[in-house]
């Protein structure tokens, strides 16, 4: 069992996880890092289950009052069910999703819904902690440029001298794939996104995303 120890909860993941898992694990993991969410989240007890309407995924968040455990499928002892789209949920108006436990739970099903939806320091600080580890990497692009299409303004990461990919995006677009929510090649295979650069380059990138995505 995976266990995160580096803030005042422990966040764990059970062996051998699966994607989603996580998934969920980082984003509570991002949650945390709010000191009144982090907070919150010491003092729960109870199990929220997420689960897909769309494909077999599912996992389980146990809280237990400092210690949270994911796990996959959907507990029997679940208190609050949500069950969503998850193909839509990084959308701009995603559906509502539907849940159900809420008449029993309603802190513990308030609590979920804000710490699956963890603040953002906003695209560009975020784009700033996701390029961090990259150029180290020999394969990564030496510079990236990203223009917001929103504003049309441009911000520049590694190398300002060498811009080897851009990244196009709305501010929306931009945040999702910085915070880990979207996959930056899947998002530029369905046009959420606009890039100009070299496969390879595109690959490493596409990389540290699902990395970012997945905890890591």
């Amino acid at each position: 069992m995976s266990v995160d120890r580096s803030g005042p909860l422990r966040i764990e993941v059970e062996d051998d996880p699966t994607p989603i898992v996580l998934i969920l694990a980082a984003t509570l993991r991002r949650s945390a890092r709010q000191p009144k969410l982090a907070a919150a989240m010491a003092k729960a007890k109870g199990n929220v289950a997420m689960k897909s309407s769309v494909d077999p995924q599912a996992a389980t968040i146990r809280f237990a009052r400092g210690t949270i455990t994911v796990v996959r499928g959907v507990a029997s002892d679940a208190h609050v069910i949500i069950e969503a789209d998850v193909n839509k949920m990084a959308d701009e108006n995603p559906p509502k999703p539907k849940v159900s436990g809420i008449a029993g739970h309603v802190r513990l099903a308030l609590l979920a819904s804000k710490v699956l939806e963890p603040p953002n320091a906003g695209w560009r600080n975020e784009a700033t902690a996701f390029f961090a580890p990259t150029f180290a990497n020999p394969k990564a692009p030496r510079g990236v440029s990203v223009t917001c299409l929103n504003d049309a303004s441009t911000q520049t990461f590694g190398d300002p001298d060498t811009i080897e990919y851009e990244i196009h995006g709305t501010e929306h677009a931009l945040l999702n794939v910085f915070c880990g929510n979207t996959v930056l090649g899947q998002d530029l295979l369905d046009g959420k996104i606009r890039a100009v650069g070299s496969l390879p380059h595109l690959a490493e990138l596409t990389g540290r995303s699902i990395a970012v995505m997945l905890g890591a």
